[in-house]
């Protein structure tokens, strides 16, 4: 029977070590030997402070103007929530009740109340059509009655309410119909029946109005001042004297003058 000889050393083989191996246990090997040079020292943790986030603060119904104020301008923006509900399926004349959200104080005095009613008048309304035709809201708020009896007359920033949608919304829902015209079959007629959005404004929401009058408080007294007429450059001016007419109307006379009795003149000695 064959005896089996071992295999010598020269008949295996190595694998030579890559270089980027070699490299790694030579940067072991330097740090290792640091570590031993430098002796054995304490260890020091790294601490990362970190920022305390910043505290929350929650809305709170603040009043309209400030306790030390006379005045509340023109143009000033109001808040109002909604009690009853403003469709584009309403008819014109529908009268929306609504409230004011934040109470008017000028100069520690409460002009108006949180909760006051207001109306809102629905005088227009088109509910959506197919084509992509949205429908529309135009409203207009009646004078807020103030805490002293008088009425404060306000303005709409938007009288006409239309649904939400961006401009890049729109041209986006644009440019997603004009490739399905081309490329899907029928899209086209979908495209031509479809219904626009309406507007459905709920209970609860809010809505802004201005105020068309100036709000002061002198004396403890409210006073609403509206502003004066808006005057072009080509509306004629009102003098306090009557102008003489350019021309004499016809059958204008005018009125014979009466002789003034003569003075006699007395000669004198």
């Amino acid at each position: 029977m064959p005896l089996r000889q071992p295999l010598s050393s020269k008949s295996k083989t190595k694998k030579p070590a890559s270089p980027a191996r070699a490299g790694i246990l030579i940067l072991a090997a330097a740090c290792a030997a640091a570590a031993m040079s430098a002796g054995p020292q304490t260890a020091r943790a790294i601490v990362i402070a970190t920022p305390a986030p910043p505290p929350r603060v929650e809305p709170a119904s603040t009043p309209t103007g400030t306790p030390n104020s006379t005045v509340l301008p023109l143009n000033s923006s109001l808040f109002f929530v909604l009690d009853d509900t403003i469709s584009s399926h309403s008819k014109p004349g529908t009268v929306v009740r609504a409230h004011l959200r934040d109470p008017i104080v000028l100069e520690g005095i409460t002009v108006a109340r949180a909760g006051d009613p207001v109306n809102i008048e629905i005088t227009q309304a088109s509910a959506a059509q197919v084509g992509g035709v949205d429908g529309t809201v135009e409203i207009y708020f009646e004078s807020l009655p103030l805490a002293s009896g008088k009425t404060l007359p306000l303005s709409t920033p938007t009288a006409r309410i239309n649904p939400h949608m961006s401009a890049g919304q729109e041209s986006t829902r644009g440019i997603t119909d004009t490739v399905g015209d081309i490329f899907i079959p029928g899209h086209l007629l979908y495209h031509m029946l479809r219904k626009g959005g309406d507007v459905t404004l709920r209970p609860g929401t809010v809505i802004r109005a201005r105020t068309a009058a100036t709000v002061g408080v002198s004396r403890g007294a409210v006073a609403v001042s509206t502003p004066a007429p808006f005057v072009t450059s080509e509306d004629a001016p009102h003098p306090a004297f009557s102008v003489s007419p350019i021309y004499t109307p016809p059958g204008y006379h005018s009125p014979t003058p009466k002789p003034s009795p003569s003075v006699h003149v007395t000669p004198t000695p």
